[in-house]
């Protein structure tokens, strides 16, 4: 492919400028970056890791670009792809836990977007067959695909030149331009219309959800994070694959609706917003390429003493299917009215693991371009609101990762929303018809045993 060797200037996104925006409130916070850390148990010659580095950078321009600042908002600045380095850090004297606590170090340096752009590559090297790749990109440019997508290519190219894998079908060049446009034609569009007076009819009469914080919200927002994560049983796991398919519903439906509901049993109100992310790779060159296509669905919730838990499921799915022809709009163009606060304030994702790009990585070690490799899930992303969610699916089961801002709420608070998220689901399994205002959120033998430490019985 032809490499391109001079900088040029491109288009930023909505969903970008708004990422922009956030990072000139905090430019040295982790919170917005993307990583991906691969422990590698053979060999890795890293000068022809150097070389895939850079074919992969000249295909995907975001990898390469920096977003510096003008009168009329961020640019974007694409540099040639040999700007971008493999970084080796020698560090032999690691054992495992300090090799960990180093890759988690590495994905939470801060980017100088203006100045450095928004990825970088580092190798964590503790002897000639034991290293960590960590590839770390700014959300700016890029998602959750996008990260995947870019340790397999980076590492089809390596194989191909080792000869330990047959070299990989050849890929055109992303154009981010050529999206930007399709976007900013769509909103001008009489479709684009249309979705933004579906998404204000969504929107209407509700704010973001917000639960009760610990400590007074600061006067500016913070990125201060941390996580918790709920991991259920193989028994709910197996009864949440089959239960909402009786019913023509997903997985995801049910625990998006349960967790709506979890939120109004934990004070967040009868009537709120939540985000829910969603790809735009709606053309075959996007669903190959790195970057930010991501656009948050606005879903609604509201409660009446007679909302049963199949209520808020049923409404939860059909607020995602028809949210999706619409998911071409960005919702950052819908936060702009004049004293209302942030759209969201608490968001819910789902991410397929046996659709990553990366096969069997999330699940248990595999060889990436001859290289044996697993992968080394460092925490990330903490902090970039009230409350994220990242439901992770896969062979084993559901496992909810909630990231959380530290400077509202404390650890305790978390674990507690989350055990009532968990209560909320196993008896929706049971019982869907039941009213949400109606589930004990104590299990009846604990139940027994809190009543009974008052009497003699304990």
């Amino acid at each position: 492919m032809r490499i391109p060797a001079a900088r040029s200037t491109g288009l930023v996104s909505a969903g970008q400028e708004a990422l922009w925006l956030t990072h000139q409130l905090d430019p040295h916070s982790s919170a917005y970056n993307v990583v991906l850390a691969v422990r590698l148990r053979d060999p890795v010659r890293t000068d022809v890791l150097q070389a895939s580095l850079t074919e992969v950078v000249a295909r995907h321009e975001l990898l390469r670009s920096r977003f510096p600042s003008t009168e009329d908002g961020p640019v974007r600045v694409t540099e040639p792809p040999e700007s971008v380095r493999l970084e080796v850090r020698e560090v032999p004297e690691a054992d495992d836990e300090a090799l960990f606590r180093l890759a988690r170090q590495a994905g939470e340096e801060p980017f100088r977007l203006a100045d450095e752009g928004a990825f970088r590559a580092v190798l964590l090297r503790r002897s000639p067959d034991d290293a960590v790749l960590v590839t770390v990109t700014h959300h700016i440019v890029s998602d959750a695909t996008s990260q995947w997508l870019l340790v397999g290519d980076l590492f089809a190219g390596y194989g191909a030149r080792t000869g330990a894998a047959p070299a990989p079908a050849p890929t055109a060049a992303a154009d981010w331009d050529a999206h930007v446009r399709a976007e900013r034609d769509y909103v001008a569009s009489p479709r684009g219309a249309r979705s933004a007076a579906y998404w204000r009819s969504v929107c209407a009469g509700l704010d973001a959800a917000e639960l009760p914080t610990d400590r007074p919200r600061p006067a500016q927002r913070t990125l201060n994070g941390a996580t918790h994560e709920l991991v259920l049983d193989e028994g709910t796991a197996r009864r949440l694959r089959q239960v909402p398919a009786e019913r023509g519903l997903t997985p995801f439906a049910w625990l998006l609706g349960t967790f709506q509901a979890a939120l109004h049993r934990s004070g967040a109100g009868d009537g709120f917003l939540i985000g829910c992310p969603a790809t735009t790779r709606f053309t075959p060159p996007s669903r190959k390429a790195v970057g930010y296509y991501v656009n948050a669905l606005p879903v609604a919730a509201r409660f009446t003493p007679a909302t049963t838990l199949l209520d808020t499921v049923e409404s939860a799915q059909r607020q995602l299917r028809t949210g999706m022809a619409h998911a071409r709009y960005p919702a950052e163009l819908l936060a702009g009215s004049p004293g209302r606060g942030p759209l969201f304030r608490v968001s819910c994702t789902l991410v397929a693991a046996d659709r990553l790009p990366v096969e069997g990585l999330y699940e248990g070690p595999v060889r990436l371009g001859g290289v044996r490799a697993e992968l080394c899930d460092v925490p990330q992303q903490e902090g970039q609101i009230d409350l994220t969610v990242e439901v992770l699916q896969d062979s084993r089961g559901f496992r909810a990762v909630l990231r959380y801002n530290t400077d509202l709420f404390d650890a305790g608070t978390l674990e507690r929303f989350a055990t009532t998220w968990r209560r909320l689901v196993e008896v929706s399994l049971d019982a869907p018809a039941t009213g949400v205002a109606d589930v004990a959120l104590v299990a009846a033998d604990d139940l027994d045993f809190l009543l009974a430490l008052g009497t003699d019985a304990a």
